[in-house]
């Protein structure tokens, strides 16, 4: 699955992990969190069928994605969400501007 989103999605963990966010602070784990990330934002048609989700609604489906595939207890996850929040902010914004 190498596209143009996928590749500006990496680029984006690079800049945090610079920047010092701990979700992207392992490069071992950035093509994972692009590969899962990507999935759950566009596999939401098939995940909520006959409901038609909101920009903020499917953020927070993202938000939830990444949290449940990283996280083994998603309820000790805590502050540490407003860090799964940027990853799906850096997201968002790959796939609204590469237009995929």
């Amino acid at each position: 699955m190498a596209d143009a989103t996928r590749e500006a999605v990496l680029r984006g963990l690079a800049a945090l992990r610079a920047q010092g966010c701990p979700i992207a602070a392992d490069p071992r784990w950035h093509e994972r969190l692009a590969d899962v990330g990507l999935r759950r934002w566009r596999s939401v048609a098939r995940r909520h069928r006959g409901r038609r989700l909101g920009p903020d609604e499917r953020f927070r489906d993202l938000v939830r994605g990444l949290v449940a595939a990283f996280e083994p207890d998603r309820a000790l996850v805590g502050p540490l969400v407003r860090d799964y929040e940027c990853v799906a902010r850096l997201i968002v914004e790959a796939v609204t501007s590469t237009d995929q």
